[in-house]
């Protein structure tokens, strides 16, 4: 049987429910144990009809990570609702989001298939840190009082120690790890934020 033919819409529409059926099974399963299968299964296509969308399976998990970020920014637009900077509660609220987000797939996947994903993937599928510090530097230049003086790797070290305490938070005490977050998060906003007017 031939593989069914989408238009434009319908291809989009389709990409989407595998994108979200995708991360929805990595959530369960993990990477390794998410299968084209199980992915093509869960929309009601067949195994063929995913590689009319996505070259690999690595491809489509980075796809996946490139769909979350674009619905984050979305989001982060959707919040300046037209204006020109983010209030303070508001940008530190958003800057929690981006830490602890549940629709973040770094959570979900191990160092094992994050290397993976790596080895199969060309280089420019995954910025570097000057680049993630250009993105870092755009948001804030969007949010309301900023620190002149501030220290754009301190942050992005900060940000990154604080979801990797997320992603490894089986290794830390469970009993204090809310507590920690907090202080962490106080520490951050002291390194982005001056003192809210």
């Amino acid at each position: 049987m031939a593989p069914k033919k989408f238009d434009w819409q319908e291809r989009e529409e389709v990409r989407v429910q595998m994108l979200e059926a995708g991360y929805d099974l990595i959530r369960q399963y993990g990477m390794t144990h998410t299968s084209v299968e199980k992915v093509t299964a869960a929309v009601g296509l067949g195994k063929s009809t995913f590689y009319h969308f996505f070259p690999s399976k690595e491809r489509f998990v980075y796809e996946i990570m490139e769909y979350l970020r674009a619905q984050l920014m979305d989001s982060f637009q959707q919040l300046l609702a037209g204006r020109e900077k983010l209030p303070i509660p508001q940008a530190k609220e958003f800057l929690k989001k981006i830490i602890f987000s549940e629709r973040s797939i770094y959570q979900y996947l191990t160092a094992e298939e994050e290397e993976k994903l790596r080895a199969a993937l060309p280089p420019e599928c995954f910025p570097d840190a000057r680049h993630e510090s250009q993105v870092m530097m755009r948001l804030f230049g969007r949010m309301e009082g900023v620190r002149a003086d501030l220290d754009e790797h301190l942050v992005a070290n900060l940000l990154k120690i604080m979801a990797l305490a997320q992603i490894n938070q089986a290794q830390l005490h469970a009993d204090a790890l809310e507590r920690t977050l907090q202080k962490m998060y106080g520490l951050l906003f002291s390194c982005v934020f001056t003192e809210e007017r």
